[in-house]
């Protein structure tokens, strides 16, 4: 007995998760049958096709086959399927909502005003912030369908290969199957064909990174019939269209599948629920994650307006566009911090790479995510600590007049407790001024004006409770906390002579 009727057979006692008869136009032919079900480990999918016109082609679209359409609970929870794409950079739209080339095309040209702005200041002197955010739109608006959030897979009577489809559809993203993620055979049948099909978690490409409780399935069985004859579809949708994830029904599985998404991370790919030492941070990983071979690769969209802030008092935003960015999120091999029990696990995004810090005692996950993050170290009680120095636009956003391109810059304690982190403001500056303030935003220092590199040098005093921050020879501050982080004092250290 194969491996695939093996596993098959182990699952056939329980009841399927899915079930639902195929039909065809017209309903007068026998109906095909599709049932899933869940182990909590893998999906086993079974498919008994009615086809008494066995076709000889080969084509893996105009020919005898199933088609298996897999999908995310809610069919936009990534991005709308259906969107307007553009020249040359290939971006993604929508026009309120809506995948509306003409909509588009007119606020490109200046014909609709694309802004919900109800000051009047976007037509008073702003032309040039105006024509800016039109032109970051591209040119030659046009429909397109992607397939973000969904998987197209094809298995044949002959046994062949399984099939992915439609990788082009997929905009910014590299979905691919990695070994064993799907196994499949096929046998003869008086009355047509069966498929039973092993599916790893990785033959649904994209799964929540909570694990698998709810999914859409459609299965298409295609009867490409005997040569000269027309081709016919029977589906466990009434109304099945192509790339649709509306006509795909929604699962429950009785058994949630379990994904191992991030090497050193054993939580994420659980149905189960994150305490609140890791919850903050696990909230910002993203929601979802992709099948890109070997591995798993985090994924989220990230959605905005086209707006332009070259002059200050403009601020243009064309409101009613959304453009749609998939963002892929790579994640590293985890290695420790500040030794036994902690671990950090690099995260590599376009524009955006950061680092996930966790630490693990029995019943106890803690987890922080920083892209700042200049020093690591324990509290007098054992618990991590980092110092974060992070770089903010002064304005929130870098534009013209005063001030407009200057940078604040910000010092933080962070202390990762069971409840979540604790931050605390340990000193602030920016390059528009010459002021140090501490956590109470009160001026404790003035930087020196005597052409110093703005950079100050950060240093341990005593390691974990003074940090020592330089700038250049004539000042030097030294910040200190108690036992739980707080209590942040700032003093300046006197001048040698």
């Amino acid at each position: 007995m194969s491996w695939n009727l093996m596993t098959g057979l182990l699952l056939m006692a329980a009841p399927p998760d899915f079930s639902q008869p195929m039909g065809g136009s017209g309903g007068k032919a026998p109906a095909s049958v599709a049932t899933l079900v869940s182990d909590g480990q893998q999906l086993v999918l079974d498919v008994d096709v009615v086809d008494t016109t066995p076709s000889a082609a080969t084509d893996d679209v105009h020919s005898d086959h199933v088609e298996v359409w897999f999908g995310l609970e809610a069919p936009d929870a990534l991005m709308p399927s259906r969107v307007v794409t553009t020249s040359p950079a290939g971006k993604l739209f929508t026009v309120r909502g809506k995948d509306d080339p003409k909509a588009l095309a007119a606020i490109l040209e200046g014909k609709a005003p694309g802004t919900l702005d109800g000051s009047g200041m976007v037509n008073e002197g702003c032309d040039e912030d105006n024509r800016a955010a039109r032109e970051s739109l591209g040119t030659s608006p046009k429909r397109t369908r992607v397939l973000t959030g969904l998987a197209h897979l094809g298995f044949f009577p002959d046994g062949r290969a399984p099939v992915l489809y439609d990788l082009e559809r997929y905009p910014g993203l590299s979905p691919a199957l990695g070994e064993g993620d799907v196994r499949y055979e096929a046998r003869k049948t008086a009355t047509g064909y069966h498929v039973r099909a092993v599916l790893q978690p990785g033959a649904l490409l994209f799964v929540p990174k909570d694990g698998v409780r709810t999914l859409r399935v459609r299965v298409d069985a295609i009867d490409a019939g005997a040569a000269g004859t027309k081709e016919a579809l029977r589906s466990t949708h009434p109304a099945p269209k192509w790339g649709d994830a509306e006509t795909l029904r929604t699962v429950k599985l009785a058994k949630p599948l379990t994904v191992q998404l991030v090497e050193g991370v054993p939580e994420l790919g659980q149905p189960a629920s994150v305490g609140p030492g890791a919850k903050q941070a696990f909230d910002e990983l993203p929601p979802y994650f992709l099948r890109t071979g070997k591995t798993w690769t985090g994924v989220r969209v990230l959605r905005a307006s086209p707006e332009s802030y070259q002059s200050r008092i403009c601020a243009v935003t064309l409101d009613a566009v959304t453009e749609y960015r998939p963002q892929a999120s790579v994640f590293g091999a985890p290695a420790a911090f500040v030794g036994e029990g902690t671990s950090r696990v690099p995260v590599k995004a376009a524009g955006a790479p950061t680092t996930l810090y966790l630490t693990r005692a029995p019943g106890d996950l803690r987890a922080v995510v920083s892209n700042d993050v200049v020093e690591m170290f324990r509290f007098k009680d054992g618990t991590p600590g980092l110092v974060e120095k992070s770089e903010e636009p002064m304005m929130g956003r870098y534009t013209s007049g005063a001030c407009g391109g200057a940078t604040t810059v910000t010092l933080r304690l962070v202390r990762m407790e069971k409840q979540g982190p604790k931050s605390a403001v340990l000193l602030s500056w920016s390059d528009c001024d010459s002021g140090i303030t501490d956590a109470k935003e009160q001026v404790v220092a003035e930087r020196p004006e005597d052409g110093t590199d703005d950079a100050p040098k950060i240093t341990w005093a005593t390691q974990g409770q003074k940090l020592r921050v330089t700038f250049g020879p004539r000042l030097t501050l030294e910040a200190t906390w108690k036992q739980d982080g707080s209590n942040v004092k700032v003093d300046k250290v006197a001048a040698r002579p």
